[in-house]
């Protein structure tokens, strides 16, 4: 990895907020840090949409695909203008992760032990009624 790489990549304080001085931090802290991060996401991707006339209902389902690149999961009208705006978007993509790693933690802090699927894919759907993050285990047929 090289240092632009490294440099470019937020310290675990910066993403998680508040480290205490033993270390911890409060999981309703991270839970308050992911929804925050959540609904920045959906603020910078409303107002890129709205550049192209592209507005909720109906919602657009967001995941993580190869090399960095985020893809429309679902159905949409706009589909075409969806993946031509998603193509090359580090920003949101970076923001995207963020996110992902965010939730990541809080899954993890709530299922202490259990072992997830490696099928499993980080999904953020933008809603009319506001951003929604799951994640979902996705099996080839």
């Amino acid at each position: 990895m090289s240092f632009e790489t490294v440099s470019a990549i937020p310290s675990l304080s910066q993403l998680l907020g508040h480290i205490g001085d033993d270390g911890s931090i409060a999981l309703s802290d991270i839970r308050e840090k992911a929804n925050h991060e959540l609904s920045s996401f959906a603020e910078l991707a409303q107002k890129e949409l709205s550049q192209f006339d592209i507005s909720m209902p109906p919602a657009i389902s967001l995941i993580s695909g190869e090399g960095f690149q985020l893809s429309l999961e679902n159905q949409h009208p706009h589909s075409d203008e969806i993946h031509n705006w998603l193509d090359g978007n580090l920003i949101l993509a970076r923001k995207f992760k963020e996110v992902e790693v965010l939730f990541e933690f809080v899954r993890a802090a709530e299922s202490a032990g259990e072992v997830f699927s490696e099928s499993s894919n980080f999904h953020i759907g933008l809603t009319s009624a506001g951003p929604i993050a799951y994640f979902e285990d996705h099996h080839n047929h």
